[in-house]
């Protein structure tokens, strides 16, 4: 009886950290419970079947192998706890009914001793390795269970609709699939949120974590959050919440969770990509058509200007509306042919005229021709290796660098100064043009790029097409040079044209 009230208040211990934890009350109760009187059970049975030598003595050649069964059974089904209980009470049936002197608590005998204690021993070793073997099946069960259920996972992720937003199906995808209280994304690409369960006041907790690229547990609950990453980027986060998972399968569902986000974003973009493909070919298509229409008219009026006034008898007034008829008309077909010119960049057809070229002075011929609505003396030069030459197309990358000079005069205030410089490495140099007051959100720094797109933040300001950067970007890149643009709210934006160097220096 003591023995069993030690047990009692022993498993009364365990039971309390259990209650107190994130283990259900309910489980944690009835699994002491059972334990406890299964283990009263198997002594109150050694108990009973020593009592039965009472009037036919057993011995211990029968009554040890009984009483070893017994506590491999209690080790099995009830833990490595319950087997030592087990193993003392059957030590102590042992000396009280099969040893001299019988029905005390003494031994007499050195055979006796040695018997006992070599029971005790192998009883207390065959049940922690039985207890071992039980705990090593339980685990390799629960390891299968978890890869079924990943394996369930990844064929339910491929079956959402990618065209829709899949954060929050998937984190109900991978909640439903655990048995999860909780599941919060982090999306970085999208910076957008998504949860399912009691995740929802876990954004920030995320977003930090992202920021700190850090994995952690918390402490105060089974809570896990684990950055996404795909081929060695992140790009996200998540958390599990009130989970009872391995590391290596809260690290296998992050992995998953991170494919099927990535999968989803690759599928878009290729998507969008094709779309913007073939509209750029019919785009294309259209403006070519329109821009070889156009030219006939505008020569016939061009020649019919220049007639009129080699005819002569004009007033004053009616010369000065035929100046600007042929003005205009110079300025249409000049935008005739940068179309036409880029409709060849983009379509590949354009054949680059290379020559020796002076980079200082070509940027200086194409500063000169810049209009005077635009003001040129607003530029600002700031030049190095003055006698350079680089190998390039002059009309070509004279057209690039206009362009951008005129955007940045277009979309600067006119009280402040546009500076051009150049850097030069052993293999390129880079014309850097940077003007003040105006910003390129982040998002929108490829786009501007793009023909006929036009950024929300200055579509108002000025008056464009959209054509000019699109023009630059494909004569850039048809020197095999490149061109991008840095922005900051408060120092402006800075364009910057990398090409590569050719030639010698004189």
């Amino acid at each position: 009886m003591v023995v069993l009230l030690a047990y009692a208040s022993l498993q009364f211990l365990y039971v309390a950290p259990s209650i107190l934890t994130s283990e259900p009350r309910g489980n944690a109760i009835y699994s002491r419970t059972k334990s406890v009187l299964g283990t009263a059970l198997a002594c109150a049975a050694m108990i009973a079947f020593g009592a039965t030598g009472i009037h036919h003595p057993l011995g211990l050649a029968t009554t040890i192998p009984i009483y070893l069964l017994c506590a491999l059974v209690v080790a099995w089904r009830l833990g490595f706890a319950a087997a030592v209980i087990a193993s003392l009470c059957a030590t102590v049936c042992l000396d009280f009914f099969c040893t001299e002197p019988m029905y005390a608590l003494r031994v007499t005998s050195m055979q006796d001793i040695t018997a006992l204690s070599s029971f005790a021993c192998v009883s207390l070793l065959a049940s922690h390795l039985s207890n071992k073997v039980q705990r090593t099946g339980r685990a390799l069960k629960q390891q299968e269970q978890q890869q079924r259920l990943l394996y369930q996972l990844s064929c339910d992720a491929h079956l959402l609709d990618w065209r829709a937003p899949i954060g929050l199906p998937l984190c109900m995808l991978v909640e439903q699939a655990f048995h999860l209280s909780g599941v919060g994304i982090w999306n970085a690409s999208t910076e957008t949120f998504s949860f399912s369960g009691n995740a929802g006041d876990t954004r920030e907790t995320l977003r930090a974590a992202f920021m700190a690229r850090s994995n952690f547990d918390l402490d105060h609950r089974p809570d896990s959050v684990r950055i996404l990453h795909f081929a060695a980027r992140p790009i996200g986060a998540i958390v599990l919440c009130g989970h009872q998972l391995d590391p290596l399968a809260v690290s296998a569902i992050a992995n998953l969770v991170a494919s099927t986000l990535e999968r989803a974003r690759a599928l878009k973009a290729e998507v969008l990509a094709e779309s913007d493909k073939f509209s750029e070919q019919l785009r294309s298509a259209v403006l070519d058509g329109l821009a070889h229409a156009a030219k006939t008219p505008l020569t016939t009026i061009a020649i019919s200007s220049a007639g009129l006034i080699e005819i002569g008898g004009l007033t004053p007034i009616q010369r000065e509306l035929v100046d600007l008829i042929d003005g205009q008309t110079s300025r249409l077909s000049a935008l005739t042919d940068k179309l036409l010119r880029t409709n060849r960049l983009e379509l590949h057809e354009l054949k680059l005229h290379r020559a020796p070229i002076n980079l200082t002075e070509l940027l200086n011929t194409t500063s000169s021709e810049i209009g005077p609505e635009l003001d040129p003396t607003r530029l600002r030069t700031n030049l190095t290796h003055q006698s350079q030459r680089i190998q390039a197309d002059p009309e070509l990358l004279s057209m690039a660098f206009l362009q951008v000079l005129e955007n940045a005069l277009k979309y600067s205030p006119s009280s402040t100064e546009v500076l051009v410089s150049t850097a030069f490495t052993p293999e390129t140099v880079t014309v850097s043009i940077h003007n003040q007051g105006s910003y390129i959100p982040a998002e929108e720094r490829e786009l501007i790029f793009r023909r006929f797109y036009r950024s929300r933040a200055v579509e108002h300001r000025a008056s464009g097409t959209g054509v000019g950067l699109s023009a630059s970007l494909r004569a850039v890149e048809a020197h095999g040079g490149r061109i991008w643009a840095e922005s900051d709210p408060a120092t402006g934006t800075t364009f910057h044209i990398a090409l590569p160097l050719t030639g010698d220096t004189p």
